[in-house]
């Protein structure tokens, strides 16, 4: 029969009587995670009575960390999400437009008027009125490149500019899609993960698969519509006005008009 000293039971049962402590959590799984949930809410300022409420519902001194389960133990929603990165390439072409304007009309007297008209395969296309000159017109623009500002596309530029007739066609080189690809899906990955963590949600998987499509995992939720829900959401900016403080009385009038 294996003898112990007292030192090593002491030892064995203080792993024991640890392992339980830390263990226990989990027996608790539902409820220990709404706790941590409302403790991170109560972090980022959400101080309402429910959530102190909420968050008082298992005791501070005892652990509270959990086991990641997934969701073949725990169930959830998986969703494989597509960027519409073709709708960024739209979006970069319409703010070229007031650029590539505003150089043109300073050679007006060369290349007459312009006009932008409808586009192909997310291109910027401009009609002038003097087609003799499209050649210098597209000179023009083309100086208005810049570097692509990764290491794969050094020494490209971030646009392509061509002419059929008496229209400049702008579109994004290779070099730049590819960049903006790239940008667009970290973006998206890190919104998506800021949304999914805000939901108070455990241990997402969010990973980008393919050239414009993100998987995401999230154990514990009630389904994918509500996990669409939480994602979905349209960020949206906008501007106000500010009246500024002043001496003069007829500014302050100004202002408030």
């Amino acid at each position: 029969m294996l003898q112990f000293s007292l030192t090593k039971k002491i030892l064995i049962w203080v792993v024991v009587v640890l392992g339980f402590l830390f263990a226990m959590p989990n027996g608790f799984y539902n409820r220990v995670e709404s706790v941590n949930d409302a403790r991170m809410q109560l972090e980022n300022g959400n101080d309402t009575p429910e959530i102190i409420s909420q968050a008082s519902n298992w005791p501070s001194f005892l652990p509270s960390a959990l086991v990641n389960l997934g969701l073949d133990l725990r169930g959830g929603a998986h969703l494989l999400a597509r960027v519409r990165v073709d709708q960024v390439y739209e979006a970069r072409m319409d703010a070229y437009w007031p650029e590539v304007r505003n150089a043109l009309r300073k050679e007006r007297a060369s290349i007459g008027t312009i006009r932008r008209i409808d586009g192909e395969n997310y291109d910027l296309r401009v009609r002038i009125s003097e087609p003799s000159q499209i050649n210098h017109a597209v000179e023009v623009v083309s100086a208005l490149a810049r570097p692509v500002t990764t290491l794969s596309g050094a020494g490209s530029r971030d646009i392509v500019v061509t002419s059929i007739e008496d229209t400049i066609i702008i579109e994004l080189s290779e070099a730049e899609k590819i960049a903006t690809d790239t940008r667009t899906m970290d973006q998206s990955l890190e919104i998506i993960r800021r949304r999914v963590d805000e939901a108070g949600t455990r241990e997402p998987t969010i990973q980008r698969q393919g050239t414009d499509r993100v998987l995401i995992q999230v154990p514990g939720i009630g389904s994918a519509e509500e996990l669409k829900s939480i994602i979905g959401k349209t960020a949206k900016l906008t501007f106000h006005k500010v009246i500024q403080r002043t001496s003069n009385s007829d500014e302050r009038v100004k202002n408030r008009q």
